[in-house]
């Protein structure tokens, strides 16, 4: 059974992991999740902008 910090996402027991391809990421060691970029970038849309074009009323 999951962690309850991992089941509400609060916190997880991050681990690092060697990818086949050599490269290294992040794993809970509790729950098993990977550990992602937006959580680092500040949520899912850090890299929005804002609207394109003016599109004034």
């Amino acid at each position: 059974m999951k962690a309850l910090l991992c089941k509400l996402n609060i916190s997880h027991k991050w681990h690092v992991e060697h990818a086949e391809d050599g490269s290294m990421y992040k794993r809970c060691l509790r729950c098993g999740k990977d550990d992602d970029e937006r959580q680092r970038g500040g949520g899912e849309f850090s890299g929005w902008v804002g609207p394109v074009g003016g599109g004034g009323i």
